[in-house]
């Protein structure tokens, strides 16, 4: 599992931030694989983070394509970024495969 962590400052309100991210969630996870969070900190106020579960590094490495590439996604992406103050802070994760015991 690939796992993208978005982490973001708030320049819009929370309920709008909310209201997008209920609207974009469906694109967002629309090539299955994919599944979209959005999390509000808890120390800070205007601070949130959207997730994205991959099942798998192909899921992400297309996934990738599209958001370069999908007139689409690059149009849902402009309007999220009228929602940020700065822009966010992007961490790819790999999920460590663990021996069995």
């Amino acid at each position: 599992m690939i796992t993208l962590y978005l982490r973001c400052r708030l320049a819009t309100t929370r309920e709008a931030v909310e209201e997008f991210f209920a609207r974009a969630r469906s694109t967002y996870e629309a090539p299955g694989g994919i599944t979209a969070h959005l999390q509000w900190s808890l120390s800070d106020a205007s601070s949130f983070v959207e997730v994205f579960e991959y099942t798998d590094r192909d899921t992400y490495d297309a996934d990738q394509l599209r958001v370069a590439e999908d007139p689409a996604m690059r149009a849902l992406i402009a309007e999220w970024h009228t929602h940020l103050a700065a822009p966010p802070v992007v961490e790819p994760f790999q999920e460590a495969v663990l021996p069995t015991r």
